[in-house]
């Protein structure tokens, strides 16, 4: 499934620096961090087979080293919080298309379904949401820059004070991030059945966490 022309993607991530990225695993630094570049690049060559232009949007300096890697057109977060910098960036991508679809790099698996789900879902809608099972979501989709306020980022309550703030959206599919054990254990499980659906994640896992 693809989505429509006139669209763009916007990836919200972080440079790989140990310390700073997915420090609820369980893992030590420096292999989180290698799991989280393995998740970037599973994701980008998701977005690379879909055909559409998109931007890696960095909260954090554009120069760090560990961000070259990717080899991805990047733009740096503004916002006093994740709210305020996914809207500037629904204001900047809008101007230069018809939809965006912004989506977090912490879901190597993400089904490429999902993303055109979103889109067909702007047909009628102006926003849409792909929710995770921990009260989030794994991508919005919008043909007008949304606003956030009121939302309790990081928090169960994340998704529906999005859609109390903006009215009218909608859910497609749901899919889940890798945030907890919890959840790194089911992406295992995930790959261990097909490794081909994330194969740099899966080496990694491979690496990191041999069993």
């Amino acid at each position: 499934m693809s989505a429509p022309r006139g669209t763009r993607l916007a990836l919200f991530g972080r440079p790989p620096v140990p310390g700073r990225v997915k420090t609820r695993l369980a893992l030590d630094g420096a292999h989180a961090a290698t799991l989280y570049a393995a998740f970037v690049h599973d994701l980008l060559a998701r977005v690379r087979a879909l055909d559409l232009p998109f931007t890696l949007w960095i909260d954090g300096s554009l120069d760090d080293p560990t961000l070259a890697p990717f080899d991805a057109p990047l733009a740096r977060q503004v916002g006093a919080d994740l709210g305020e910098r996914m809207s500037h960036a629904f204001e900047v991508e809008l101007a230069r298309a018809e939809r965006v679809v912004l989506i977090g790099t912490d879901v190597p698996t993400l089904p490429p379904r999902i993303v055109a789900a979103a889109c067909r879902a702007l047909d009628r809608h102006e926003v849409a949401f792909a929710p995770s099972e921990d009260g989030g979501y794994v991508l919005v989709a919008a043909r007008v820059a949304p606003r956030f306020d009121g939302v309790r980022w990081s928090s169960p309550h994340a998704l529906r004070d999005s859609l109390r703030a903006c009215p009218g959206a909608v859910c497609v599919e749901p899919w889940y991030d890798v945030d907890t054990p919890e959840d790194l254990e089911r992406l295992r499980v995930e790959l261990e059945r097909d490794p081909d659906a994330a194969p740099a994640t899966a080496g990694a896992l491979r690496a990191i966490t041999p069993r």
